[in-house]
């Protein structure tokens, strides 16, 4: 069960972030497939952060 509590979003947001910068650093001439990667990014670093929020409490 996804337990997210407002002051996840201090790691949630970030990199959700980097990972638009990071996707969006792919260079593509179509204007549409560059706002799409960016947007894969974005919902992958997003994925990312619930996967680490989620797994932190199983390691400590």
């Amino acid at each position: 069960m996804l337990h997210l509590t407002s002051h996840d979003l201090v790691f949630l947001i970030p990199m959700a972030l980097v990972g638009m910068i990071a996707f969006g650093g792919i260079p593509f001439t179509a204007r549409a497939l560059r706002i799409s990667c960016r947007a894969a990014g974005a919902i992958f670093g997003a994925l990312l952060a619930v996967a680490l929020l989620e797994a932190l409490p199983l390691l400590i």
